[in-house]
């Protein structure tokens, strides 16, 4: 039977521990961090340009369900996937979720800004928390190498999934705030909303099986397609 003494070092003992990596996951988690998310709307302008998206509440709608699908089904199974491949130290499964995460986004837009975060955020963590002395990904689909960052920096899995949930979320009313008639105060409020409707749902995403990897969005695939010829652009993507 543990003393209050031995629960009370055990507690410090644990957030220590957390200390060790939540300095580290609150920069990376930050909109801020310089990996060219702020040039990529993520598809987000081309649904503007089709009308799609035109207020508020189209933004709400299109998170908590559009955004959310991708995440549940996406993007978030696939941080897990190579963030639990990291842990293991198996880079034959990593660059195998890695080339998967390509081959899942439907168009080169897509594809191309996903490759691009991710091989920049890369490079930050090389950088500014260890020297890699090999390449490692062979597209560098963003969500992967979020995985295995995180497993490297002992970032537990349920705080990792709300990484990737966050970053995701506040990427697309970031920018947002650029395309619609909307405010900051609105913004957030559609982002707690976001945020709030997918607290649930980690034990989901741990439960998915690989064959049921996927989500279905023509609409917003078209819409990032045809972005890429827009007479006037304001993001890369």
């Amino acid at each position: 039977m543990f003393s209050t003494a031995d629960h009370i070092r055990r507690i410090t003992d644990t957030e220590a521990m957390e200390d060790d990596w939540m300095g580290m996951l609150l920069q990376f988690a930050d909109s801020a961090l310089p990996v060219g998310g702020y040039a990529h709307s993520f598809g987000l302008e081309g649904m503007c340009q089709e009308g799609v998206l035109r207020d508020a509440e189209d933004l709400r709608r299109f998170l908590v369900r559009d955004v959310r699908h991708g995440l549940l089904n996406v993007e978030a199974p696939l941080m897990l996937r190579g963030y639990r491949a990291a842990l293991d130290l198996d880079w034959d499964r990593i660059r195998h979720w890695d080339e998967v995460a390509w081959a899942m986004r439907p168009t080169r837009q897509l594809r191309e800004a996903a490759g691009r975060v991710g091989r920049q955020t890369w490079l930050l963590y090389q950088q500014t928390w260890r020297e890699l002395e090999e390449e490692n990904f062979r597209y560098y689909q963003a969500p992967v190498v979020s995985g295995v960052i995180f497993a490297e920096k002992g970032v537990t899995a349920s705080a990792a999934f709300w990484a990737v949930v966050y970053q995701t979320y506040s990427a697309l009313v970031q920018s947002a705030l650029k395309l619609l008639p909307i405010g900051p105060s609105a913004a957030q409020s559609v982002l707690r909303e976001a945020l709030a409707r997918t607290k649930d749902d980690f034990a989901k995403v741990k439960a998915l099986q690989d064959d049921a990897l996927g989500s279905f969005n023509p609409l917003w695939d078209i819409a990032a397609s045809r972005h890429e010829r827009a007479d006037a652009r304001l993001f890369i993507s």
